[in-house]
């Protein structure tokens, strides 16, 4: 296995400027579970968890952008590129919103979350849309510093609105109003950034295709972000809102291995997709799949050293992000982080094949949902089933892309 010098310097790029944006995340996180009770924490988190399953429209726009950007070397077609996508997703972002205040109805009792609370949490919709065209637009041209940049701006705001918002006395709504608008601030800042882009001459880019790549990355990236939250959302449902909340957690601590090591899928990705475009075929496959190979082995390493810190110190991380030791959640905690890290792998393997266009069978990959669904509902006796419920569907779910997927 070759080093790929491309994907070694957008990963450490991505990995230093992605992982500051997980601090201040992180920061956010740890001041919420500190200013607002355990009950009103468990609430914010199950709101959050709604709100990954919507960033699988951020998601898919995102790779979608990305993978047509990845294929323009001129900026006249990325302008209008990104032109046409942002008014479709400006569009969308006002139809999805009508919906998610219908859906939220009979949501809202289901879940024990005042109304009011799960509609003002439905305004992030327009940022979920509109906020990753232009990120798209970064990653695909290899705009690595960039994209860390606005991501790095848009947490760095998040952070300090919303602790000062919660000191207020605005509570669980001023934890979702900073949020809104570090997304919103990082969305009108992302416009300089590409200001060699939009000064140049607009000319019509190549999307023929466009339509038929959005379904199967549209069902990827939904069978991953809602099985990424799922399970807080079950926990809310199965368990008393004391249990949830040191449920919640747990997973949030956990699931710090996903984003944070996303940097390196995120790297690799564009770097995949370019190669599928050479007329080498030959060569460049086998470039792409060193690429992979690079990518797998430095994400195995990283959730290794994950897991072992999870494993050694988990009353002493619980402590740190919650400022009291629950045994309940450290309990759970390597649990929980294993869930989290087989996650990660299979993440990067439905991308890996996103970006070759290997994207067979797509379709089933929502049946680990309901694997998933019915594992968590029927092992919910205790918070440890309800976890290791949780760790043999994230192992199926591995087991699954690799085979539906395989060419």
């Amino acid at each position: 296995m070759r080093i790929n010098k491309k994907l070694l310097g957008g990963t450490l790029i991505l990995l230093l400027t992605f992982n500051i944006f997980n601090i201040f995340n992180f920061l956010y996180q740890f001041g919420m579970a500190r200013l607002l009770t355990i009950v009103e924490y468990g609430i914010l988190s199950s709101l959050y968890s709604i709100l990954y399953i919507i960033a699988i429209f951020t998601e898919s726009i995102q790779i979608v952008v990305t993978k047509y950007s990845s294929s323009e070397e001129e900026n006249g077609r990325l302008k209008n590129l990104f032109k046409r996508s942002l008014r479709k997703a400006f569009k969308s972002s006002f139809f999805f919103f009508a919906l998610y205040l219908i859906i939220a109805l009979p949501l809202s009792p289901l879940l024990k979350i005042p109304y009011s609370l799960m509609a003002f949490n439905g305004l992030m919709i327009f940022a979920f849309f509109l906020l990753p065209v232009s990120r798209g637009i970064m990653q695909g041209s290899k705009m690595f510093k960039s994209l860390g940049i606005s991501m790095i701006i848009e947490s760095l705001i998040k952070l300090v609105l919303a602790v000062s918002f919660v000191l207020l006395g605005w509570k669980i709504y001023g934890a979702l109003l900073g949020p809104i608008l570090g997304a919103s601030i990082a969305f009108l800042l992302s416009f300089p950034m590409l200001k060699k882009i939009l000064k140049a001459k607009e000319k019509k880019a190549e999307t023929a295709q466009i339509y038929s790549y959005t379904a199967p990355v549209f069902f990827t990236i939904f069978a991953v972000l809602v099985f990424f939250s799922l399970d807080i959302i079950i926990a809310k449902i199965v368990f008393s809102p004391e249990t949830a909340g040191q449920y919640a957690i747990a997973s949030v601590i956990s699931k710090i291995i996903f984003m944070g090591t996303q940097p390196i899928s995120k790297a690799m990705f564009p770097l995949s997709a370019e190669s599928k475009k050479d007329e080498n075929f030959d060569d460049k496959s086998k470039s792409s799949e060193n690429i992979f190979k690079n990518a797998f082995t430095a994400l195995s390493l990283a959730l290794v050293a994950c897991l072992l810190i999870l494993y050694f110190f988990p009353d002493l991380l619980v402590k740190i992000f919650a400022g009291r030791i629950i045994s309940e959640s450290s309990g759970i905690l390597f649990l929980l982080g294993l869930s989290a890290s087989l996650l990660s792998l299979t993440n990067l393997v439905l991308l890996h094949k996103l970006s070759l266009g290997k994207t067979r069978s797509y379709l089933l990959l929502p049946v680990f949902l309901v694997i998933e669904a019915f594992l968590l509902f029927y092992f919910s006796k205790s918070l440890f089933q309800f976890s290791m419920a949780l760790v043999t569907a994230s192992a199926t779910f591995l087991w699954g892309s690799l085979l539906l997927l395989k060419e």
